[in-house]
């Protein structure tokens, strides 16, 4: 599995104006396709990669989110409320989503659960 994400270059900024914000102007989750802040260096377009073996960590599943999300939850929160929800239809990705609703999150929220099949050595056990 791999996990990537952009970073800022010298000069640029993130602020919060309602929403996190690169240079207080453009969303975070916009400034991976912005054109004219790459060109002055601001957000480099190379992303950080991490790679993870999973049939060493052997996860029970994953969470796939927008900022909504994230604006609601830490990721600590997410794992546990997904965790006790695993058995719901579409993995709890529909009540998380509801719950982020309820705690006020303004911004648009969409989630996504990829569970995992669990191996041999698991069920063995």
């Amino acid at each position: 599995m791999t996990q990537k994400g952009s970073r800022l270059g010298s000069g640029g900024f993130i602020s919060f104006n309602g929403s996190w914000r690169v240079q207080g102007i453009l969303a975070m989750s916009r400034s991976l396709g912005d054109y004219p802040l790459k060109n002055l260096n601001v957000v480099i377009p190379d992303p950080d990669i991490l790679t993870f073996d999973l049939d060493k960590l052997q996860p029970e599943f994953m969470i796939l989110a927008s900022d909504g999300l994230w604006d609601a939850f830490s990721n600590e929160e997410a794992v546990r409320f997904i965790k006790e929800r695993l058995d719901e239809p579409h993995f709890g990705a529909k009540s998380i989503v509801l719950q982020s609703f309820y705690r006020g999150c303004p911004d648009n929220i969409t989630v996504m659960v990829v569970k995992f099949k669990s191996s041999s050595k698991t069920e063995d056990q």
